[in-house]
């Protein structure tokens, strides 16, 4: 049961930084927002919270250090 869980909490992680790594914000925008019913925005960016934090960090830390 451990494997399982920590098998798919791999994988969640795995999707966001693969995610957050290959589009821009504004993509992700597109895909995640506009267009979507309100429990597929609801459902996408809870998934992708962790992507959407990732790209929060190094907005902020690019900012910063420019």
């Amino acid at each position: 049961m451990n494997i399982l869980i920590i098998t798919i909490i791999c994988l969640y992680l795995a999707f966001n930084i693969v995610t957050s790594k290959m589009q821009t914000a504004k993509e992700m925008k597109s895909r995640f927002i506009d267009g979507q019913c309100i429990i597929g925005r609801i459902a996408t960016n809870a998934f992708y919270s962790f992507a959407w934090l990732l790209k929060g960090i190094k907005f902020i830390i690019i900012n910063t250090v420019k």
